[in-house]
């Protein structure tokens, strides 16, 4: 009798054990991902690997105003535009951007997206963008929330066209 009761113990502490040992692939953090992608309320969009980078030059507190349209490669046209202010007028800066109904360092004051038959109109107003740089390559990774609640993550790397204000 001992011997069957250590038998089913041993099945059961193995069979805990073993369910324990999952992958360790963080894959619910859905901005871990994502590759040139962005998903809106769980729906997802390819995003284009080039991106237009305007520069409207310095604000009034001495941060530095840089619009960032990243768009589809869908005929939906979607696009993404953020208003980031960085501390730097040579162009974006490695950093955690957050919202901010001000203009300073490190923040966002508008960003939207929206398609080209405005079917998708959102207006962000909560969440982080994340701007990491490798020599010609910016990342840029989103977890962001709509102003309707709506989810939006997504995450694109590639190189800009840059203009400037003129």
């Amino acid at each position: 009798m001992k011997k069957f009761i250590y038998s089913i113990l041993f099945l059961a502490v193995s069979l805990t054990t073993l369910q324990s040992c999952d992958s360790d692939d963080d894959s619910s953090d859905p901005g871990n991902d994502f590759s040139n992608e962005v998903s809106i309320a769980g729906t997802v969009t390819n995003l284009s690997p080039s991106a237009s980078l305007f520069s409207y030059g310095e604000n009034g507190d001495g941060s530095f105003d840089w619009d960032v349209t990243l768009s589809s490669t869908t005929a939906n046209g979607l696009n993404i535009y953020f208003d980031l202010n960085t501390n730097s007028v040579d162009g974006l800066v490695a950093g955690t951007y957050t919202y901010s109904n001000s203009r300073a360092e490190f923040t966002y004051v508008d960003l939207e997206v929206y398609t080209n038959d405005d079917t998708s109109d959102y207006n962000v107003q909560e969440g982080t963008v994340v701007i990491a740089i490798s020599g010609e390559n910016t990342s840029m990774t989103f977890n962001l929330v709509a102003t309707d609640g709506t989810p939006i993550v997504g995450q694109w790397t590639g190189q800009f066209d840059s203009f400037d204000e003129d």
